[in-house]
């Protein structure tokens, strides 16, 4: 702690006694041992404090990584690692949906609303008179 030696505790005691005097040493010193108890006592708790304030955020940390390995779900990252890999597989469906919903949409098919037209129905009955055509590699092969 601090280096002092047996001669110079010597002076310090003989000064000691010369400037307090042999009456008044022992008060002296046991002032001086209160004041040297007090400052030690405050120097621990103050010590104890902080011992205790590490300890509990080293507890924190702790808590924080045993929640994260808690956490480490192999097979939630597998799932997950799989899903952000068909991500752009089903962009490109969506926008095929989309595409085909459009056409569909925009032909008036699947829509209800299309009704036949008057040309149309009168071609139809013509084409029920008609005697059906035969395909063209039928009328090609019989002779």
């Amino acid at each position: 702690m601090l280096d002092i030696g047996w001669t110079e505790l010597l002076i310090i005691a003989i000064v000691a006694i010369i400037v307090v005097g042999p009456k008044d040493l022992p008060r002296m010193l046991r002032s001086l041992g209160r004041t040297a108890g007090q400052l030690r006592r405050t120097a621990n708790e103050f010590r104890e404090q902080f011992d205790d304030a590490l300890r509990e955020s080293e507890l924190e940390e702790l808590r924080t990584t045993m929640d994260d390995v808690g956490n480490l779900n192999p097979v939630n990252q597998i799932k997950s690692t799989i899903s952000e890999s068909f991500d752009p597989l089903r962009e490109t469906a969506d926008e095929f949906k989309s595409e085909i919903e459009d056409v569909k949409d925009g032909a008036g098919v699947g829509s209800g609303e299309a009704s036949p037209k008057p040309e149309a129905t009168e071609s139809k009955a013509s084409d029920r008179d008609a005697p059906p055509a035969e395909p063209k590699a039928e009328a090609e092969a019989k002779p």
